[in-house]
């Protein structure tokens, strides 16, 4: 890259640059580095950031000022109990856990330098392990015990009715 690009792409002044250039500069090796990196290389670093999948499902339908940053995302992600977070941030698990593919949180995990332990530790103390569609893959992913919610598919049958289908020798359907 040249000194132009790495000003540029990384926001460093070129007085600072020219200083940095001097080879009796503590920072000449770092200069030496930007100047070699290859500026394909630099642009795909920096757009990994803001091209992730997840900035496009947490910012649908959400104006501009409103919308989720880098650092909201991955400060989010360092919480480790889903009730100690704000609202803006149990949206962010909402639509994370909701949308994503378990296949996915590799990527997440490097994109946005966050702990799957921290993550895992948000979805046991969330509600999201009640939500059947959603609780089944998760649950596989960090290899958890699925919750059973078959209780709500059960119909309560009063006990004197359980009564006379048993003498009858009829079940309830």
């Amino acid at each position: 890259m040249t000194q132009k690009e790495i000003s540029n792409y990384l926001d460093i002044p070129f007085a600072t640059l020219n200083d940095w250039k001097q080879e009796n500069s503590n920072r000449f090796k770092l200069f030496d580095l930007l100047k070699n990196l290859d500026l394909k290389l630099v642009e795909s670093i920096l757009s990994k950031k803001n091209n992730h999948r997840i900035f496009h499902i947490l910012n649908r339908n959400i104006d501009n000022s409103s919308k989720f940053s880098y650092d909201e995302i991955k400060k989010a992600f360092s919480n480790k109990n889903y009730h100690n977070a704000t609202i803006r941030e149990q949206t962010i698990y909402s639509k994370f856990f909701k949308e994503i593919e378990p296949s996915e949180l590799d990527d997440f995990v490097k994109t946005f330098n966050v702990s799957k332990r921290d993550i895992k530790n948000l979805y046991i103390s969330s509600s999201f392990r009640n939500i059947n569609g959603i609780a089944i893959k998760w649950d596989r992913r960090f290899r958890l015990k699925h919750i059973s919610t078959n209780i709500e598919n059960k119909k309560v049958i009063p006990s004197s009715l359980q009564k006379i289908l048993n003498k009858k020798n009829l079940s309830h359907v």
